[in-house]
């Protein structure tokens, strides 16, 4: 039933495709990416006030609508079915259907903790309350303002049915074949020959930007719910988009969903969007089609409207939407504003690069800047920093300036050699300015454990390669086309000289070198490939055993679930956890809320080991790391001032039974002796929960 709601979901996606490329000329290959962006963009702003459900609901009537409008003949005229098969196009649905039969079989699981913690449990929440999941009551102490994009380009696929963490999955390898149906989007069928192994290129992308070493684990990179891989991957299939509707001369708008999209997928990857928009507005803007005079004021127009697109999704979500929430946040006893603002952090990190003063927070932050700079100069350089298939930083972008060198050497006509030369140049301007973005982040928004070990640095360098080699190979297919270049001519007659349009059509000067290095590229990347990602450790061979752990505490969670009421509030307790288990608990129990089991004003609570302060355990370790030292009194309050309703006892050792058994009403007794796992909040005191335990 899971899958012929998924299925129905693609099919409405269909729908909308198929009105974009025989109503709005918008290439097949491209259409998926256009569609699934504007699909984003009205869930967003339907979820923001608070009309998701009826919202999607529309969306997917209107994708009916759209499709009677679409192939229903007008004045005897058929509709052009040949319009809406291309190898792009195929390619995307083709891979989108067989991942969404593959993965309804083989029912992959949320396991990540940042899938547990954020991305997962949002797709979850917003599928289960029906509205955006920033909005709803959660156990955690602090404001989720995460931009929604990627939830809700899931809520559109879990839409119909029930929640299931592979449609996640699903979700986010849509989005990966449409970024690549748009690199490939140009290509008519006769250039089966670029287009085949220039798929085996981009299915390798993701693992070859984000693999660095022999792994004996699963490559989860098609089975992540993180928002990195997905941001790289629009970041570049914005501009291979753009690179394409030139190249087939389709509708120029087609490019603002996607580069609004660009920018609501992660907070922290504004810049990216702004990036991409800047290379489509100087593309554009500079080289234009004809006369640089003619049709000046239009082309301005699309350029400020491309910054425009990332910069109102910034706006209305970063500026507004989440300014309301911190301040619904702080009002209600969370922490509220936890860092500086973007403004304060650009232009106090330029002064301090320029040699000038800063003041206050920012000049005790000076050296945590420096440093950071210079430990991501040695991960770029060095061979400590491998952060690919093929080493270090530096590897990446030479593979990457020497993809576009060979897009400059065959490309038709010099207008084209400009704009590829330009696109290299201005991209390679733009990573240093996304350097400079990251060590601003690690100087004065992460914490100083986060800078000191470049904490998650890997994940954010990475989104900026992926995307940077998908603008590459946009080039490089682009370059293997031929060119109609336009030029005004003036003929001298006998009446006086008149003033005409004269086309030039342009062919690769080295086609056939430019297919073989296509060709040698995919075979080179499928060999890497080989060697670090055995398929069975892949998203194409995995072991059921892969996710036995987590179908273990969910069968436990969904038992312990089946004894309570919506209305319920759950003190989570499992000593010695690290946070990860209380993360899983909100999750797995969701709607049922896991609180945050301890103080939030003061950040003390999300797992950790319970137990009195003198007890704390001295050796290193988890259980020091996140001891929580409260008499028993204090627990009792806590338990009770947090509304809490029932105590989850999914793991108890020698210090909580010590600490704490008077308690309960019964010294915790039948917790002891496996008879529950559940504890009923009662005025007498803790009672156990009467239920049928089951031993793993």
């Amino acid at each position: 039933m899971d899958l012929l709601c998924v299925l129905t979901a693609v099919v409405v996606l269909f729908f909308f495709c198929a009105a974009l490329t025989l109503k709005a000329r918008v290439p097949a290959a491209l259409a998926p990416l256009t569609a699934l962006s504007i699909v984003v963009a009205v869930l967003t702003l339907a979820g923001m006030a608070g009309v998701l459900y009826p919202a999607a609901w529309a969306l997917y009537l209107l994708g009916v609508v759209a499709c009677v409008g679409a192939f229903w003949p007008r004045k005897g005229r058929k509709p052009d079915w040949k319009a809406l098969f291309t190898p792009g196009s195929m390619f995307f649905w083709g891979m989108t259907v067989v991942f969404a039969i593959y993965f309804s079989i083989r029912q992959p699981m949320a396991t990540g903790f940042d899938e547990l913690n954020l991305w997962a449990t949002a797709v979850k929440v917003t599928k289960v309350d029906n509205s955006l999941y920033a909005t709803a009551t959660l156990g955690t102490p602090w404001a989720v303002t995460q931009n929604p994009g990627l939830p809700l380009l899931s809520y559109f696929f879990q839409f119909l049915g029930s929640y299931a963490d592979w449609k996640i999955y699903l979700a986010y390898d849509a989005l990966y074949f449409a970024c690549f149906a748009a690199v490939l989007g140009a290509l008519p069928w006769h250039k089966w020959r670029v287009a085949v192994p220039l798929a085996a290129v981009l299915w390798c992308t993701p693992f070859f930007f984000t693999i660095y070493n022999h792994t004996i684990y699963l490559a989860d990179t098609y089975l992540t719910a993180y928002g990195d891989v997905p941001a790289g991957l629009v970041f570049g299939g914005a501009v291979a988009l753009w690179m394409a509707l030139r190249q087939t001369n389709g509708p120029r708008w087609a490019v603002l969903p996607v580069l609004a999209l660009a920018a609501n997928l992660k907070a922290n990857d504004f810049v990216l969007s702004l990036a991409a928009a800047g290379l489509v507005a100087v593309d554009a803007w500079f080289f234009c089609d004809g006369p640089f005079r003619q049709g000046l004021a239009r082309r301005t127009g699309f350029a400020a409207a491309c910054f425009a697109a990332p910069m109102a999704v910034y706006y209305l979500w970063n500026t507004r939407y989440v300014g309301w929430l911190v301040a619904r946040n702080s009002d209600s006893g969370g922490v509220g504003e936890t860092t500086a603002s973007l403004g304060q952090v650009v232009v106090n990190g330029v002064k301090i690069l320029l040699g000038r003063p800063v003041e206050g927070f920012f000049e005790e932050r000076r050296p945590q800047f420096l440093q950071a700079m210079a430990d991501m100069g040695h991960q770029f350089w060095t061979s400590d920093g491998k952060l690919s298939m093929i080493g270090q930083g530096r590897n990446v972008v030479v593979l990457i300036l020497l993809v576009f060198v060979v897009a400059f050497a065959v490309a038709a006509g010099w207008r084209l050699r400009g704009r590829i030369a330009a696109m290299a140049v201005l991209s390679t301007l733009c990573f240093v300015g996304y350097n400079l973005m990251l060590a601003l982040s690690y100087g004065f928004i992460f914490k100083p454990f986060q800078a000191e070990a470049l904490t998650d640095y890997n994940r954010y360098i990475y989104s900026y390669y992926i995307g940077w080699f998908l603008m590459a190979l946009g080039c490089l297919v682009t370059a293997l086309l031929p060119q109609i270049v336009v030029r005004q001519k003036t003929l001298a007659e006998k009446d006086g000289p008149t003033a005409v349009l004269v086309s030039t059509r342009y062919t690769s000067r080295w086609g056939l070198a430019g297919q073989g290095v296509v060709l040698l590229l995919a075979v080179a990347m499928l060999a890497r490939q080989s060697q670090l990602v055995l398929p069975q450790l892949s998203v194409l061979g995995f072991a059921d055993s892969e996710f036995a752990d987590r179908k273990a505490v969910r069968a436990e969670a969904d038992q312990v679930c089946s004894y309570l009421t919506r209305e319920d509030r759950v003190f989570f307790v499992s000593q010695g956890d690290n946070g990860e288990a209380w993360f899983s608990a909100v999750f797995d129990f969701y709607p049922i809320l896991v609180d945050y089991s301890g103080i939030v004003s003061e950040m003390i609570g999300g797992g950790g080991e319970l137990g009195l302060p003198e007890l704390k355990p001295e050796e290193e370790g988890p259980k020091n790391y996140y001891y929580h030292g409260f008499t028993a009194e204090e627990l009792d309050d806590i338990v009770r001032g947090n509304g809490c309703t029932v105590l989850y006892l999914q793991t108890i050792d020698d210090i909580f039974v010590q600490s704490y058994a008077d308690l309960f009403t019964d010294k915790l007794e039948a917790a002891l002796s496996g008879q529950t796992l559940l504890y009923r909040v009662t005025d007498a005191g803790f009672a156990p929960i009467q239920m049928e335990v089951t031993t793993s």
